[in-house]
Order: C-alpha cells, then structure tokens, then sequence
C-alpha cells in the first residue's frame, strides 16, 4: 500500500464516520459538501400531470322478474405500457388500454361477470415536446375502478328489461420530457456501510467482502 492509497482510505473513513445519510438539522441545515463530483443522469426539463375520470358502459339484459340491483368494480389493471408521441411539437399523444371486470348482482342473489378493454387516447400541450434532444416517457402510476352505479332502466322486447350500468375509472398520468446530461453536484463522498439485515433464520454467516463495493476514483 502506498501513501496515496492511505490517504484515500483515511477520507473515506473520515467521511463515513462524520456524515450519515438521513434529514438535515432543522436550526443548523445540511453540514457542507466535500467534493462536487460530475454524474451522468436523466434530466427533467418539462413535465406534467393529468387526473382522468372515464366512464365505461356496460348494458345488461335481464329477466323482468329478476332485474338488476347492483354492480360492483372488480378489477382494472393497464394491459401495456402507455406510448407517448411527440411528433407534433408542443403536443404529446399519450395512448393506453386498460381491461376492466365487473360483477353485476340480481334479485335473486344471482350474478355475472362482465369485462372490457378500453383504448384511450388523449393529447396534451407540453411547451417543450419535441425539441431537440428531449425525449418523451410517460407513466400511468395509478388506476383504479372507483364505482359502478345504475344509470337507467328501460323495458325491452321479450320481457327483459334493459339496464345500463356507469363504471368510473380513475387514471393518473405522468408525461415527462428528459435528457441523458452531465451534471456537477454538491456531494459527501461515498455513502456508507449499511447494517447488517436482521435474518429471520438463525443461520450465521462467515463471508465478509470488503467496503465499499466501488472503491474511491484516482484523484
């Protein structure tokens, strides 16, 4: 071992011991950095977000003696990953299907299962959208089937009874425009050795690598 490498691992130390991760001081703030260091990250240079209610219809065909008396949301779930296009600028085309089940309960305490896939397709105005060297992600965090409810009922042919049924579908959509870029930081150095994970199982272990698994660049 030569001095350089000693005194890498002396600042190492140093820090490891000094800065742990966690809130800062709420009187005293964040202690100083020590270094600013050049990552490579995805930069966010617009975004936006969009909460979606959709109605989704179902009709059902009951007996006039055994009519409709409830439904209820069962399942929604997204099919594929939301596309985005960007190819007209200011503007991103966000296109996604979703598949969802009901249960539909009669008067008799019979039910069925009904199910759908909807395509939705919406536009939004992003300022930056297409502009050179930005691309488009958009995520679809969450989903949701909030209610079903009875919108009408109407005789029909053969002595049943038409019922439409309202199913509330909420989406939230995330629409980001990103950058891969180099950007210098304020930093602490290394982060730290973490604990050791409490085992369920009472099985002890002899093997110990070293700390950290990336060692400390050449200055």
């Amino acid at each position: 071992m030569n001095g350089c490498d000693k005194e890498t691992r002396t600042f190492v130390t140093y820090q490891l011991a000094d800065i742990q991760p966690g809130p800062c001081d709420p009187v005293n703030g964040c202690p100083p950095p020590t270094e600013i260091v050049c990552i490579v990250t995805e930069k966010v240079y617009d975004e936006c977000k969009s909460t979606q209610v959709n109605e989704e219809e179902f009709i059902v065909m009951a007996k006039a003696d055994n009519p409709v008396v409830r439904a209820e949301c069962k399942k929604v779930k997204l099919l594929k990953d939301p596309v985005c296009d960007d190819s007209q600028p200011g503007r991103v085309r966000v296109t996604f299907t979703y598949g969802v089940k009901i249960k539909v309960f009669f008067e008799n305490d019979t039910s069925t299962t009904l199910s759908r896939d909807v395509t939705v397709i919406k536009n939004f105005n992003v300022s930056r959208a297409g502009e050179e060297g930005l691309g488009v992600h958009c995520v679809i965090p969450f989903i949701e089937c909030l209610r079903c409810s009875v919108e009408s009922e109407e005789e029909a042919e053969y002595g049943k009874i038409k019922t439409t049924l309202v199913c509330c579908v909420a989406n939230l959509i995330v629409i980001k425009l990103t950058a891969t870029v180099q950007l210098l930081i304020p930093a602490y150095g290394y982060s730290p050795e973490p604990p050791d994970c409490d085992e369920v199982l009472d099985e002890g272990s002899d093997f110990d690598p070293p700390w950290p698994p990336f060692p400390p660049q050449d200055r």
